[in-house]
């Protein structure tokens, strides 16, 4: 009996052993196919973050302080160029392991990232040119398109402060500028609907006057 349970011992050590490796080597795998779908992922996410038409917030607060020192901006395109290369050396480093889908991805997503990167320069700039005319014509530190800064109780100054800064800065602005000031004062005029019923009639007003100050204004710079 001793003998039979010793023999019976010896040939299912090597099968559990046998078992042991397989699934060390099943789960080695499993953990190379994770990494690689997470350097897949990573590198995906930061090519969609980059195609995003806003602004990130850490953007904005480069482009609120690269109106004075633009080399701001310049850094934070280096840190992105250098996310993104980790990102990229990751997904090098486990491509073997990806499926032919996967890395045909890969390449489409270089050619994505390429492209965001360089829209996303030329979204920088129209955004530092659009903060930096608000600023000079409002007198206001915003980023919003709307003007929700503009409340009924700085509308009267805002609107001053518009047409009493254009004239001095006018004979700077080509075409593109001009579209921007005349969009701009549009949306001032839409932010003045918003908020006209909370204003008393010296408001109106004082507002009205600026307004017919704007337009002798284009007409003296021949807008048309």
């Amino acid at each position: 009996m001793h003998k039979i349970r010793l023999i019976l011992t010896c040939l299912c050590f090597p099968f559990l052993f046998s078992c042991d490796g397989q699934r060390t080597q099943e789960e080695t795998v499993e953990v190379e196919a994770t990494a690689s779908d997470q350097a897949l992922t990573e590198y995906r996410d930061i090519v969609t973050e980059l195609e995003e038409d806003e602004l990130s917030e850490v953007e904005k607060e480069a482009l609120r302080q690269s109106a004075n020192d633009t080399s701001l901006w310049t850094n934070e395109k280096a840190n992105l160029q250098l996310e993104q290369e980790e990102r990229w050396t990751a997904v090098k480093v486990n491509r073997e392991e990806l499926t032919e889908e996967q890395r045909a991805e890969i390449d489409d997503l270089n050619r994505r990232y390429e492209t965001a990167r360089q829209r996303r320069g030329e979204k920088y700039e129209e955004e530092r040119q659009m903060y930096l005319l608000r600023r000079e014509l409002l007198g206001l530190d915003t980023f919003n398109v709307d003007l929700e800064d503009v409340t009924s109780e700085n509308i009267v100054e805002v609107y001053e402060h518009f047409v009493s800064t254009l004239p001095d800065k006018m004979g700077a602005y080509e075409q593109r500028d001009w579209n921007q000031v005349e969009g701009l004062w549009s949306s001032l005029n839409t932010r003045l609907d918003a908020v006209r019923t909370e204003l008393g009639q010296p408001a109106l007003s004082a507002i009205s006057k600026a307004q017919a100050r704007y337009l002798e204004i284009r007409k003296q710079a021949n807008i048309r």
